[in-house]
């Protein structure tokens, strides 16, 4: 399995329309100009295309902002095998995550966190809330360790600031979430 980076991403963004809450999404035009440096798209290859990673990376911790696997290649293992790829990919401490509040009404989200928790992610004591133009998501925040070592809380609350400085520069009260973010 490659990760490969693209700056290419229209098919990309269209299945994000698809498989993603609207609430959740970062416009096309937002996630171009954030697009480089610690902000990254890759294709996920496993002989062809079969999904994406859009992540933020920092000197000791990547961010899944995005990831997912195309409709016609799900249920045969390429999430995980994503999820396991990171770690050797991507030499960090480990990688935080953003999952939607389970609600026991919407089934998707209940499986998520499952398929997360199945990978290693443990949900941290976090008051975390995902920025948007509509006063912020509530939403659990959620570590995969690399190194089998918890963060601090110095250093989630450094790299969450480091993560809203970066990539929800776009949203007028980003400062205000972040704030309210307690740990």
């Amino acid at each position: 399995m490659e990760f490969i980076e693209t700056l290419e991403f229209e098919s990309i963004y269209k299945d994000m329309q698809a498989q993603f809450p609207k609430a959740e999404l970062k416009t096309y035009e937002h996630l171009k100009e954030i697009a480089g440096d610690n902000y990254r798209i890759y294709q996920v290859i496993e002989n062809e295309p079969v999904g994406y990673v859009i992540l933020f990376e920092t000197e000791d911790f990547i961010f899944i902002d995005y990831v997912a696997v195309f409709k016609e290649f799900h249920s045969r293992g390429f999430g995980g095998r994503i999820l396991e790829n990171l770690k050797q990919a991507f030499h960090k401490r480990g990688c935080f995550l953003e999952v939607e509040k389970p609600n026991p009404l919407d089934k998707n989200t209940l499986r998520r966190i499952k398929f997360y928790e199945k990978y290693g992610a443990e949900k941290l004591d976090v008051n975390y809330i995902y920025p948007n133009n509509e006063g912020g998501l509530p939403m659990d925040l959620y570590y995969i360790s690399y190194d089998n070592k918890k963060p601090s809380n110095r250093d989630i609350k450094q790299f969450i600031t480091a993560l809203f400085k970066a990539v929800h520069f776009d949203i007028e009260n980003c400062d205000e979430i972040l704030k309210k973010i307690a740990l």
